[in-house]
């Protein structure tokens, strides 16, 4: 039997997703960037790839496939914009190139919340000092974003500020297929690696705070608290409303949330 390829992010964030596909002899996991999995979704590389929300409407071929995300309602914790000042009055904003919906995220706050239009947008490579970078801010996703030193600067957690001003949840990453990919079998094995994963938060995050020399009550709270992984309705609210704001700033395109057909109950 050939075996699924499955594209998945080293984040913490994503173990209790992906933790128990590691002893599914049918998957091959493939292991890089948000971004680097969409690219390589596009082009067939991958069977399915956990996946920037965002990309699902700039690819007319993507489907999302339902009931998991990575998702947060407030405080996400690993999303952060690093300024020297009031980040509403940076101009030069580095971004992380390793995410594209925290990316669009990071250009609506200043296109739509902050109303400021003559700003500049770089990107940078993921890092623990923000301070270092040659921009007026800087946002940070994942791993570093918990792990920077933020020194003096400003934190602004993106999470918490797009929840303040909209009242919904924020879809940072889904699983993605391109259309006509049979998910019979596919979905109830994401469903049940889920379902495993998430009783296993408290040890994930015990592991990660020695690795990443972080308090282990922090990390249990960033997982089991923070972070969700249900896509449910008023999840898919927000990410109907971050699709509705990114597209009037033209950062993609304003179609249906593109789901795979019916939903598949786990065997």
């Amino acid at each position: 039997m050939t075996k699924t390829r499955i594209g998945v992010v080293d984040y913490l964030n994503a173990q209790p997703l992906i933790e128990g596909l590691e002893s599914d002899r049918n998957a091959k996991i493939i292991r890089d960037t948000p971004s680097r999995l969409s690219d390589m979704l596009q082009v067939g590389k991958l069977d399915v790839a956990l996946v920037s929300s965002v990309e699902c409407f700039r690819h007319p071929e993507f489907r999302i496939l339902p009931e998991v995300g990575v998702c947060s309602e407030g405080a996400v914790r690993s999303v952060k914009l690093y300024s020297h000042n009031a980040p509403e009055k940076a101009q030069r904003i580095a971004l992380d190139r390793s995410s594209r919906s925290a990316s669009t995220l990071t250009k609506v706050v200043y296109l739509e919340f902050f109303q400021q239009t003559e700003v500049e947008f770089i990107t940078a490579e993921p890092t623990t000092r923000p301070s270092e970078v040659d921009a007026d801010a800087v946002l940070l996703i994942g791993d570093a974003a918990l792990q920077a030193d933020p020194e003096d600067m400003t934190v602004t957690d993106l999470g918490a500020l797009w929840t303040e001003r909209t009242g919904l949840p924020f879809v940072y990453a889904v699983w993605a297929c391109r259309e006509g990919t049979n998910v019979e079998r596919l979905l109830p094995t994401l469903l049940k690696a889920r379902d495993r994963g998430l009783p296993l938060r408290p040890r994930l995050a015990q592991d990660a705070a020695k690795k990443m020399k972080l308090p282990v009550a922090a990390l249990t709270q960033y997982l089991t608290k923070n972070l969700r992984y249900e896509l449910g309705e008023r999840e898919i609210k927000g990410l109907e409303r971050f699709r509705d704001l990114a597209a009037e700033h033209e950062l993609c395109s304003k179609h249906d949330v593109p789901f795979v057909g019916a939903r598949v109950q786990p065997v």
